[in-house]
C-alpha cells in the first residue's frame, strides 16, 4: 500500500510540473483514450434524512469518510473519443460513503460498494488542460441498521447484486495528460460532485446528497 502511495504522488507531481501535456496536435485528428485512476475524495457535510414506517424521521448533519483503501477501493475511470481538442468521455467513479457520526438510532450506514457515479462529460483541450462538465447519475449499494434493523443485500436491485439506480449528479472537472512512451501517458483529474440519491434502509429510505472533491491520478493509453 505504501508503494502505491509513493506511486501516486510522483505521478501528482510529475502532472503538475510538466511543462507541457498531451497536445491534440501530438495526437491523431481521431482517437480514443482509456484512463484507469486511483484516488480518493473529500466529502462536505451535507444533510441526511432517515426515515421508517411508524417512526419519527431522523434528521442530521452527516459527515462522511471516503477510506479509499478500505473494503473494496475507490477507483475510477474514463474513456473518451476524442475529435482534436475536444471529446465526448463516459467517466465511471466508484465513490464511497462511511458516516462518521451517527445519531443515537442508527447503529451503522455506509454506501461503500459503491456510491457509484456515471458521468457522461464534454471535455475540451484548453493550453494542456482538460477541462469537463457532464450530467450523470448514481448507483448505489446501501448497508446499513437503523434502529436495530439490518439492511445489507446481496441482490435485486438495477443491476443486480443490490445496486439500484437511485439518484442524479452532476460532475465538473480539470485534468491533464503527460506523455510517458507511445500510447503511453500518466494522467490526473481534480473533480467535483454534486449528487444526490435516495437509497434503501429496512421499512423505509435515507435521502443522501453528497458534495464531493475528488483527486484522480493514474495511467492512460491513446489509440
Amino acid at each position: 500500500m505504501r508503494h502505491l502511495r509513493a506511486t501516486l504522488l510522483s505521478l501528482s507531481i510529475l502532472l503538475a510540473t510538466s511543462p507541457r501535456g498531451l497536445l491534440a496536435q501530438d495526437a491523431p485528428a481521431k482517437s480514443w483514450t482509456f484512463e484507469l485512476f486511483a484516488g480518493s475524495a473529500w466529502n462536505a457535510p451535507t444533510p441526511l434524512t432517515i426515515w421508517q414506517s411508524g417512526q419519527p424521521d431522523i434528521v442530521t448533519m452527516a459527515h462522511y469518510s471516503t477510506k479509499p483503501w478500505t473494503g473494496s477501493p475507490y477507483y475510477a475511470i474514463r474513456i473518451a473519443r476524442w475529435k482534436g481538442n475536444r471529446a465526448w468521455a463516459f467517466d465511471l467513479t466508484h465513490h464511497k460513503l462511511y458516516l462518521d457520526d451517527p445519531p443515537a438510532d442508527v447503529q451503522h450506514f455506509e454506501i461503500t460498494h459503491g456510491y457509484n457515479l456515471v458521468h457522461i462529460s464534454r471535455v475540451w483541450e484548453v493550453k494542456s488542460w482538460l477541462l469537463s462538465v457532464g450530467p450523470g447519475v448514481v448507483f448505489t449499494h446501501p448497508e446499513n441498521t437503523v434502529r436495530n434493523l439490518d439492511l445489507y443485500p446481496e441482490s435485486g436491485g438495477t443491476l443486480g447484486g443490490g445496486y439500484y439506480l437511485d439518484g442524479v449528479s452532476l460532475m465538473g472537472a480539470v485534468g491533464r495528460h503527460v506523455k510517458i512512451a507511445g500510447p503511453l501517458f500518466a494522467t490526473g483529474l481534480g473533480k467535483m460532485t454534486l449528487s444526490t440519491a435516495t437509497v434503501r434502509v429496512m421499512d423505509g429510505g435515507a435521502e443522501v446528497p453528497n458534495v464531493a472533491f475528488h483527486l484522480n491520478l493514474g495511467i492512460g493509453m491513446r489509440l
